[in-house]
């Protein structure tokens, strides 16, 4: 992928969103735009984030289709309520500054489809930086953030791994930006039905999508609404639990900006005979949490993840599914939870 230089000079007419920074507060919109930046918003739940570029012609649905669905039309971004959580620019590698790094202190690293990821803090800030390792890339991708992780800024290498990059980059800092506000990205899979929204969790490899596809399968009228990252968001004002499709579906390509009222969650086990048991409120609590992406290392942030399941827990129902990959298991589940 070849992305064309461009200087940071100034621009005399590009989409311009006037964002106002109040401690950790979102930032919220300003009626103010122009044209050509290459800014756009996405709303993805109940709440919308930015990109912005200074590549000519740059739009971030292009690099990532999953995107699409969720792009905020340009009519509608000045009436719209929601409050953009983060901002990203993205920049071409060629016209961005090497920086010192050596004064990050790292708080975590893991890695996941051959890719490995480091979160680091710069003491005494707000500032945070994201390295991601790429499969097949030799050479690391640095995002540096701050206003914790309110705005940042990302320069691609020009290679078939920016899209890995972005996309998950755009994945982890939703998920830290909507954890202090009743919102959580599940790993789960969801089958919407009869206007409700069933949320099955488990362990990678556990059968989340075999199950799922198992009530596709044999009960009439179910749709997927999500394969693998759902949004969960629990109104405090009217009790109402929402889960939402997202641009994050794991393997299977479901992008759908769609939400609907969230009617049980299911933790499946693999075993050799299928039994479903409603859980208590502490095993509920239990099955939720580990479901949940979060940056444990962040007090602040895993605090607001478990008050959000601790909601979650004690207004919607959670089962147990000890089951086999068959028909009569996902019958079981549906006549037991609907």
């Amino acid at each position: 992928m070849n992305y064309p230089s461009a200087s940071f000079g100034k621009l005399e007419e590009y989409i311009y969103l006037y964002v106002v920074h109040t401690n950790n507060n979102p930032i919220t919109i300003q009626k103010r735009m122009k044209e050509e930046r290459n800014a756009q918003l996405f709303r993805v739940g109940p709440c919308l984030f930015g990109t912005s570029s200074s590549i000519p012609g740059w739009k971030s649905e292009e690099l990532i289709p999953s995107l699409s669905p969720f792009l905020l039309p340009e009519k509608e971004i000045l009436e719209n309520k929601s409050k953009i959580i983060f901002s990203l620019n993205i920049q071409p590698e060629k016209g961005s500054n090497e920086k010192d790094n050596s004064q990050y202190h790292q708080l975590v690293e893991f890695e996941w489809e051959g890719a490995t990821c480091r979160i680091s803090a710069l003491p005494g800030t707000d500032s945070h930086l994201i390295s991601i390792l790429a499969p097949n890339d030799t050479k690391e991708y640095s995002a540096y953030f701050h206003s914790d992780f309110a705005t940042g800024t990302l320069s691609l290498h020009e290679t078939e791994a920016d899209a890995f990059v972005l996309n998950n980059i755009l994945m982890m800092v939703y998920a830290f930006k909507t954890a202090c506000t009743d919102t959580v990205l599940m790993h789960a899979s969801v089958i919407k039905k009869d206007g409700k929204g069933y949320l099955f969790l488990g362990k990678s490899g556990t059968g989340k999508s075999t199950h799922t596809r198992l009530w596709l399968e044999n009960i009439p009228g179910c749709e997927l609404l999500n394969d693998d990252n759902p949004i969960v968001h629990y109104n405090k004002e009217t009790g109402e639990t929402t889960v939402y499709g997202s641009p994050w579906s794991g393997k299977t390509p479901c992008y759908k900006d769609d939400s609907v009222p969230a009617g049980a969650f299911v933790r499946l086990e693999q075993a050799p005979e299928n039994i479903i048991k409603k859980e208590g409120a502490a095993r509920a609590f239990a099955s939720l949490l580990p479901a949940c992406s979060c940056l444990k290392v962040v007090e602040e942030l895993n605090n607001g993840v478990i008050e959000t399941v601790k909601l979650l827990a004690a207004n919607l129902p959670v089962y147990h599914l000890k089951c086999l990959p068959d028909r009569a298991a996902a019958e079981l589940s549906f006549n037991t939870i609907r």
